[in-house]
Formats: structure tokens, C-alpha cells, sequence
């Protein structure tokens, strides 16, 4: 019952630099991210269903009780709140990749910031206020390979929201969350 609760949380939406960036080893064009992180779907728009789709991936790899998939649920729909309200130019009711590439740097903002700190404490298992190396292998396995590089060191709050930041804004590249939201 606590299953199709959490899946049904997650489905239904709640109440309610321009250009593409130059391509480095570490950057990507928005239109390039936009295809492969925030739109799950593949209808060339972002909306709830979108977002809903990297929170039940991120529950799926970590497997959290109830009340924290719940707050890592209602944090992605904050975040649906503040992107919808903030480049849903044409009022259509969802973000088009025109729209969000307009905007791409200007979206870590507070909703973003607290997907990232929900993150980190649904993946901090222990409470210890840090990812140790069997956290990290959790959330950022691949598949049912479940593998993922030697981590040896600790990962704190500040670097996992700084580096969640800096993906799900476009700004750059990274080999652990490419594939855990890429490929979702």
C-alpha cells in the first residue's frame, strides 16, 4: 500500500545564457541536455511528468522510507513549481527546450537547491552527514551492473549539492550523473 502511495504522490502534480553553449570536454549545448536529462518523456517539453520521472529514478536506486521518498518527491515538485512559473513563457502549461535553453543558467534556484540537499540526505544512510563509498556506489550505479569507479573518499553535502547544481543546470558534464539521470 506504502508502494502505490508513494507512486501515486509521484505522478500527480500538485497546486499549483541564450543559446547553445559552446561544447568542451566537460559542457554541452542546453538543447543537448535538455533532450537527454529533464525531458524523460521524449515530447521535446518539460513538465510534472518529466520531473516525476528522475524522482522515481532516484527512489528506485536508494529504496528510501516512506517519509524521505516523500520529501525527495515533493522537493522535485517544488522545483516543477518554480521552472513552471519561471519559464513557462507562452502559458501553455509546460517548458518547451526554447524556453528552458533561454534560461538554462538561472535555474539553480531555491526548489533546485533543495532537490540537491533532499538528495544527499535520502543517499546518507547513516545520518553520519556524509556519502561514504558504499552510498555513492547506491545511488550512482548503472543499471543491473550496479557498478560504478573505486570511491575511496567521503562525499559531503556542500560537494554533492554543488556538483548536482551544476548538472541539472546544463553548466557541465559529470560521469556520475550522466548516467543516473541520462539515461533514467
Amino acid at each position: 500500500m506504502k508502494q502505490v502511495g508513494a507512486l501515486f504522490r509521484m505522478v500527480t502534480p500538485f497546486a499549483v545564457r541564450h543559446g547553445p553553449a559552446e561544447r568542451t570536454g566537460s559542457q554541452r549545448s542546453a538543447d543537448e541536455f535538455f533532450t537527454a536529462v529533464p525531458d524523460q518523456t521524449g515530447d521535446g517539453y518539460l513538465d510534472w511528468p518529466d520531473l516525476a520521472a528522475l524522482a522515481r529514478e532516484l527512489s528506485s536506486r536508494l529504496d528510501p522510507d516512506e517519509p524521505e521518498e516523500a520529501r525527495l518527491c515533493h522537493a522535485y515538485a517544488e522545483w516543477w513549481r518554480e521552472l513552471h512559473a519561471a519559464l513557462d513563457v507562452d502559458g501553455d502549461g509546460r517548458i518547451s527546450k526554447e524556453e528552458y535553453a533561454a534560461a538554462v543558467l538561472s535555474l539553480a534556484g531555491p526548489a533546485l537547491i533543495r532537490v540537491a540537499e533532499e538528495l544527499f540526505d535520502v543517499t546518507d544512510a547513516d545520518g553520519n552527514q556524509f556519502i561514504d563509498a558504499d552510498e555513492y556506489r547506491a545511488l550512482f550505479r548503472t543499471g543491473f551492473r550496479r557498478t560504478v569507479a573505486d570511491v575511496d573518499a567521503r562525499c559531503s553535502r556542500s560537494a554533492l549539492v554543488k556538483d548536482f547544481l551544476s548538472f541539472m543546470s546544463g553548466r557541465r558534464r559529470s560521469t556520475a550523473h550522466d548516467p543516473l539521470l541520462a539515461d533514467a
